[in-house]
């Protein structure tokens, strides 16, 4: 999802004009999917992170709490600015953005909410 709505985003940039030229040439719309693809990165390290923890038979609990909250809240906030850079657009099926939002946004709900992951790594950080 999180690639998806990126890849989207920057292919849309790619032809959708603006001033006489494609938006991806205005600086606020190339730092945008700079900016979304950084946290991509950040996120699938994490993930990379907590899988290597369990393949070499660490303890995982807190690695995949970070890696589950991280990937949620970027899920969230990379869905949110495709959505913005496709315009209005952006509420149009056709463009399926809108849907990558709604999709991103349950990911910080089920399976362990955003607050339950923090309590997990809180937990960790502080124990003696």
């Amino acid at each position: 999802m999180l690639a998806g709505a990126f890849e989207l985003a920057r292919d849309y940039s790619k032809i959708r004009k603006s001033f006489g030229t494609e938006i991806c040439n205005h600086q606020a719309i190339a730092f945008k999917l700079a900016d979304m693809h950084l946290e991509i990165e950040a996120a699938r390290y994490l993930v990379y992170k907590s899988a290597w923890d369990k393949d070499n038979g660490n303890n995982y609990d807190t690695s995949s709490a970070m890696a589950k909250l991280k990937a949620s809240k970027v899920a969230m906030e990379v869905s949110v600015e495709a959505v913005q850079i496709h315009g209005g657009n952006g509420f149009v099926k056709e463009y399926h953005v809108e849907r990558m939002m709604r999709d991103a946004k349950i990911t910080q709900i089920y399976e362990g909410t955003s607050e339950i992951q923090k309590i997990v790594i809180s937990r960790s950080l502080l124990k003696d």
